[in-house]
């Protein structure tokens, strides 16, 4: 695994000129297409939440790529760690150990006053990422947490998702 934390302001405008130019350079595949059944009922519920508490109509176009946008400018967090992962088999284990990863360092960021946004969105950008920040071809990037201490103020911190309960999510067994 690499990890590579870098202050964001050097990266903000050339990835918003490589989204502009749709020069994407994924690592991974991912398409909201995938989703099906609750997951995709629950991704829809999530940006419908999302979107709606930003003020962003469903028709608002420039206003929805504003939003996008936003994703590339790292929410405006003055720091990004952008976790990459040794190529292995199917990349499952890795993966799920680069996730306990983010999540630990998520936790860690809370326990000090800071927040964090995990994006998998930055991943559309691996290979220019990659190059910008010269890392070897052999690591793939799986996500970016952006970080910093929260705006209690921000609209987009005051968004509240419903949970699934546990006990629809996990199969106890005695």
């Amino acid at each position: 695994m690499q990890v590579c934390t870098t202050h964001t302001r050097p990266t903000r405008l050339f990835l918003l000129e490589k989204e502009e130019a749709g020069e994407y350079t994924p690592d991974f595949t991912f398409s909201f297409d995938d989703y099906y059944g609750d997951y995709l009922a629950r991704q829809k519920a999530q940006g419908k939440a999302y979107y709606q508490g930003l003020g962003i109509e469903r028709d608002d176009a420039e206003g929805r790529r504003r939003v996008v946008n936003y994703n590339h400018t790292f929410f405006g967090a003055p720091h990004v760690a952008l976790l990459f992962m040794p190529a292995f088999g199917d990349n499952v284990r890795v993966a799920g150990d680069i996730g306990m990863y983010g999540q630990t360092f998520l936790l860690s960021c809370a326990a000090r006053g800071l927040g964090g946004v995990p994006q998998t969105l930055l991943g559309l950008f691996a290979g220019t990422i990659r190059e910008f920040l010269d890392i070897p071809d052999e690591y793939k990037m799986l996500f970016g947490i952006s970080f910093g201490f929260p705006d209690p103020n921000a609209s987009a911190n005051r968004i509240k998702m419903d949970r699934v309960p546990v006990t629809e999510s996990v199969t106890f067994h005695s």
